[in-house]
């Protein structure tokens, strides 16, 4: 990726990518007995069988779940959580009038205490990664309306129910908490978030650390039963033949290949600010359709695999026990000596199109004086710069999500950006 945009795209506002908002639930019967409804983020899939309904995940929100309940006929008699994130488990209410079992992974409901007791952190971040309001008070009553499973387990368990299988199994994988279900009879694989319909979401700048070897290893479990139908992203997104099977070939070898290469790296003491621009996507890889970098992105993964082998000393003696940032900064503003000398090489990157080390550079001045407008609008051109030509959600609402900080920031102050 260049730092530098075209004349074109100068004017141009960068905008956030919404996949959260306004969305309405798509609904499809992909094949007999099994039903599906979808939104952008994630899905639901209810399995008929002639004793009744088996429900997997429950969707984002409450709203979203009371339009599906409707269009399930037969009693509810499972639900499956294939893991805790609220995008998969917070409709459950709307699903309730059977009394159903709610199976789900042993840690699933250690991971909505953690929500609960982290839910200011949370609204903050998932404002943005989402480009939404923050709303700490919301994000508490969503997770105290959420709905805790009634068995959980750890391995596998086997359900039976009108003449259907149901094998689910635990790993660890995009959370600690996962449960992927396969149904033998139909040969279909629902597994949740292993596969999303990009780049695997291994790396989250806000999240903890995700299982990258762990889910490789799973997916190859999922490979091994040669799927007809793959049910991923909640259930939203169906691979059916071939194509399920070149999709799990992809992931596979993504995940091995750069978990391997970043173990390398380690091993050879490179620093993680060198790492993340010198692992690459294989070649025969980069132009998979299953692999677009819509939602996570390589250095997003190599930060998560390093924090999950190494921890985070990065062998620099100087940041073992670092003083505050402000404090570091403001001395070496000191020894600058001049706030205009910052901000000129800051525009002198810029023009050379690189916005990110000018970002960097200019950060010297921001952390030692937060109050500087000058160095704030300079911050807004660089985060557009960066923002305008990033097609991956994650960090482009990142990007946004700060130039309104700084644009709220200068109107505080009487000027409009």
């Amino acid at each position: 990726m260049t730092d530098k945009p075209t004349e074109g795209n100068q004017k141009e506002k960068v905008r956030a990518q919404q996949i959260l908002a306004g969305q309405e639930v798509v609904f499809s019967d992909p094949l007999p007995d099994v039903h599906v409804a979808s939104l952008p983020i994630a899905g639901c899939a209810w399995i008929d069988t002639e004793d009744g309904v088996v429900l997997i995940d429950t969707l984002i929100s409450y709203r979203a779940a009371t339009q599906t309940a409707p269009r399930i006929q037969g009693k509810i008699k499972y639900i499956i959580y294939t893991h805790g994130h609220s995008d998969h488990v917070t409709g459950t209410a709307a699903f309730l009038k059977d009394n159903p079992v709610i199976i789900a992974n042993q840690y699933l409901p250690d991971r909505l205490d953690r929500y609960k007791m982290l839910y200011q952190h949370r609204a903050r971040i998932s404002a943005q990664q989402f480009n939404i309001p923050e709303r700490p008070e919301k994000t508490l009553e969503s997770l105290e309306r959420t709905i805790y499973p009634t068995q959980t387990f750890q391995g596998d368990l086997t359900l039976r129910l009108g003449g259907k299988t149901f094998e689910l199994h635990t790993a660890r994988a995009e959370t600690d908490d996962v449960c992927w279900v396969w149904v033998p009879e139909i040969r279909s694989a629902f597994i949740g978030d292993l596969v999303i319909g990009s780049f695997p979401n291994i790396g989250n700048p806000w999240k903890p650390t995700r299982f990258a070897l762990d889910w490789a290893k799973t997916l190859e479990k999922v490979r091994a039963l040669n799927p007809e139908y793959l049910f991923c992203n909640g259930a939203g997104i169906i691979y059916q033949g071939q194509q399920a099977r070149e999709v799990l070939d992809d992931h596979i070898e993504v995940i091995r290949n750069l978990h391997d290469q970043v173990v390398d790296c380690i091993n050879q003491k490179m620093h993680i600010t060198e790492m993340i621009h010198t692992v690459k996507i294989p070649e025969h890889l980069r132009n998979s359709p299953y692999l677009p970098s819509s939602y996570s992105r390589t250095e997003f993964f190599v930060y998560n695999v390093y924090h999950w082998y190494h921890g985070y000393f990065d062998g620099n003696p100087a940041n073992l026990l670092p003083r505050p940032e402000r404090e570091v900064k403001a001395a070496l503003l000191e020894l600058i000596g001049d706030r205009d000398r910052v901000l000129d090489k800051t525009r002198e990157l810029k023009q050379q199109g690189k916005a990110q080390l000018g970002l960097q550079v200019l950060d010297v001045l921001i952390g030692a004086d937060p109050e500087n407008i000058e160095a704030r609008k300079l911050r807004i051109e660089l985060l557009e710069v960066l923002g305008k030509e990033d097609s991956c959600l994650m960090s482009r609402n990142s990007w946004v999500y700060f130039i309104d900080e700084d644009k709220e920031f200068l109107k505080s102050k009487g000027i409009e950006s």
